[in-house]
Order: structure tokens, then sequence, then C-alpha cells
């Protein structure tokens, strides 16, 4: 995994890990939300505490800049892991869809109130409907579609191989596909 242009190297440098917190902050944000929901206060804060646990385990990390990514989600699943632990009895809230300050992350330039509302509660189905999967399937859709990453890199990070990624993730769209109520679509 070591590239000749970007050698591996530990990010003991302040600057080196301000770097990767620069490059990769929004990556970890997208998937801590993408696997937990919300509110955002506790997004924020499960982004922030993995930040704050690399930074202090940097110096067991060497590696290019896309390790320190995979590193990263890594350090953010176990934390979203234990939060989901921790809020087991209360139901997966929306993302992003909750509460009036949440309401920011929907896409500017809606007309009106009623199409608000409507993306509000496609938000809180998709989330139910993402939190009623797998984990694993609920991981690599994150992974997938709000990182962006290719299968190979999921296959990779989850030791899995391309073929099983891609047939889970099939699956996952057609499971959510299926259990979409009409009336939303």
């Amino acid at each position: 995994m070591n590239d000749p242009r970007n050698p591996a190297r530990p990010f003991i440098d302040p600057a080196e890990f301000s770097r990767l917190f620069e490059s990769q902050h929004l990556a970890v944000f997208r998937y801590i939300y993408g696997m937990h929901g919300g509110p955002l206060e506790e997004v924020e804060d499960l982004t922030a505490e993995t930040f704050t646990r690399a930074w202090k385990a940097r110096r067991s990390f060497s590696g290019s800049p896309q390790a320190g990514l995979s590193w990263l989600i890594r350090i953010a699943r176990n934390l979203v892991i234990d939060a989901s632990r921790r809020r087991k009895s209360r139901p997966l809230e929306a993302l992003g869809a909750n509460d009036d300050e949440d309401n920011a992350a929907l896409p500017a330039g809606l007309p009106g109130p009623e199409e608000r509302l409507l993306k509000q509660q496609q938000l809180r189905t998709l989330a139910d409907r993402l939190g009623a999967l797998p984990q694993p399937q609920q991981e690599m859709l994150v992974l997938r579609y709000l990182l962006d990453w290719p299968v190979k890199d999921i296959a990779a990070h989850l030791d899995m191989l391309e073929n099983t990624v891609s047939v889970n993730i099939r699956r996952a769209l057609q499971t959510l596909r299926s259990s979409w109520p009409e009336e939303s679509e």
C-alpha cells in the first residue's frame, strides 16, 4: 500500500496531522453521519472524538494519506458502534431531519415549506430503512454513496471480496427499494 510518491510516515508532526484533519474531516463526518444518523451535535461530537483518539494514537500509525483515512474510519466505526449501544433504547433519528437546526443539511433553494416537509419525511424514511439494515450493509452503503468509495476500497477496508461487497450493496439497495412506502416515492 506504500506509494513511492507518498511515502509511509507517522502523523507525529502536528502540521502533518493538521493536514490529515483538513483533508479528511468532511469524509469522517459524512461517514459518522451516515452510520449514526443524528442529531448533528452527536455526529459532531463523535467526529471530534475520532480525531482526538487519532491524535493520541498518532505515534502508532504510519502510512499514506489514504491509509490515514481508513485508520480514521476504523476509529469512527468503533465510536459509532459504542454510541449505538448506548442509545439502543432510542430509535434511530432521521438523517438531519429532526430539529430546526438540522434543517440546514437540506439543500438550499427549496421553493416552499411543503417541499421541505416532504424532504424531511423522505430523510426520516431513509434513516429508518438504513437503520433496519444489518450493520455491515449499512456501512457499505455509507462508504459507497456518502463517501464515494470504489467497491475495491470498501472490500479492502472490510477485508472482504469485491464480489461479496457488490452483492451486499445490491441486496441492501433492493431491500431499501422494496421497503420504501409508495406515497413517499
